[in-house]
């Protein structure tokens, strides 16, 4: 394996927006965890760990009522989409 380069021009970066509306944000990031099988609870962790840094600076704007009932509101739509 080659080793990692510092100017890959495929490194990932995360960019903020500053006009970006987070609770936007945040539903496409539990609608895209949704669709990969993750429950509600794995959901919310990731929300709630300072390691995964852009879903938990979310929920730090958002506070964690919000971020829960996002992802209730979420679910609760896929859920009806499949009935």
């Amino acid at each position: 394996m080659k080793p990692v380069a510092h100017d890959d021009p495929m490194e990932l970066v995360g960019m903020s927006l500053p006009a970006a509306d987070p609770q936007a944000m945040a539903r496409c990031l539990i609608e895209e965890y949704l669709l990969l099988g993750w429950d509600e609870q794995r959901i919310a962790q990731l929300f709630a760990r300072p390691a995964f840094r852009a879903t938990h600076a979310l929920q730090c704007t958002l506070g964690e009522e919000r971020v829960r009932a996002l992802i209730g509101e979420v679910f609760g739509q896929w859920v009806a989409k499949d009935a």
